[in-house]
């Protein structure tokens, strides 16, 4: 064969040379088999991967987007936290692979998912609220090659769950700021919140107390309180649209006094000096005239 058309295989060299004319990498699933008057070879695409970035949302069923209920019924392998796992898994269809592990293995869930869908697998990677936010979505993108296909569901976000039982905290400029210094150093922490605090924003802080980081949070609502008045609006709220839901309104001052009711599954939402509680809910004004 090679004598006289220059390849050893006719058949598998075509084989695979139409399965690449479609773009994709080919691999042979049928070596050549000869007959009297042919030899045949078979060849396939190799599947382009796609991986699916999912938010569930704050925790309520019915707050979870319905495009990322189908992306997790529709996905060959699933990779989440264990917890969120527990909450989903009646949603996932009969034979699907589930990866699950703890907290403290965020990096090792996104290598993971980004490496079977590498390989041409349909997988979901899935968080709490919005997966962009705070979450797993950031560090996945940063392995992800181009040859995945990649699509991200967002979901409603602890700050926005938090913000609608408070009231209208974010009806104007705010920002989202963690006082986790497991990935960012306190200083630098420390100066986005006296950045946020001279511009008068809202702020959302996330992770803001846990039982042996308590100082942060102190020294978070010390810049912020030079800044603006000590009656102040903050909203506490944890656990929101879950089980156990707490919501506590209060004051800066007040909060700062005893801040022992803050903890890791809490969001603090700390108004600007224009936020106000009214009847029971705060409001922070858009403070520019409606058009007639």
């Amino acid at each position: 064969m090679r004598a006289a058309v220059g390849t050893p295989s006719v058949a598998e060299a075509a084989a695979l040379l139409g399965a690449r004319n479609a773009g994709r990498a080919a691999e042979l699933v049928v070596p050549k088999r000869a007959g009297v008057m042919a030899t045949v070879a078979v060849a396939r695409l190799v599947p382009r991967g796609r991986l699916t970035i999912v938010g569930l949302g704050p925790g309520a069923d019915d707050l979870r987007a319905p495009r990322a209920t189908q992306a997790l019924r529709r996905a060959g392998i699933v990779v989440g936290l264990d917890q969120y796992v527990d909450q989903v898994r009646h949603l996932l269809a009969p034979g699907t692979t589930v990866l699950e592990s703890g907290l403290g293995a965020e990096e090792e869930r996104a290598r993971t998912a980004v490496r079977l869908a590498s390989e041409g697998h349909g997988v979901a990677l899935f968080g709490c609220g919005d997966a962009g936010v705070y979450a797993m979505a950031s560090r996945a993108l940063q392995l992800a090659p181009s040859d995945v296909d990649v699509e991200a569901v967002p979901g409603i976000t602890a700050a926005l769950a938090a913000a609608a039982l408070l009231g209208a905290p974010l009806g104007h400029d705010h920002a989202y700021l963690s006082l986790s210094d497991l990935h960012t150093p306190w200083p630098v922490i420390a100066g986005r919140l006296r950045a946020c605090a001279e511009a008068d924003l809202v702020v959302c802080l996330y992770n803001p107390r846990s039982a042996r980081r308590t100082g942060q949070f102190d020294e978070a609502l010390a810049i912020l309180g030079k800044h603006r008045p000590d009656s102040t609006p903050v909203g506490v709220v944890r656990d929101a649209t879950r089980p156990g839901e707490r919501v506590l309104l209060t004051t800066l001052c007040v909060l700062a006094a005893d801040p022992s009711t803050v903890d890791m599954r809490s969001v603090v939402l700390v108004g600007s000096s224009r936020s106000a509680e009214i009847a029971g809910r705060v409001v922070t004004p858009r403070e520019y005239r409606w058009l007639p």
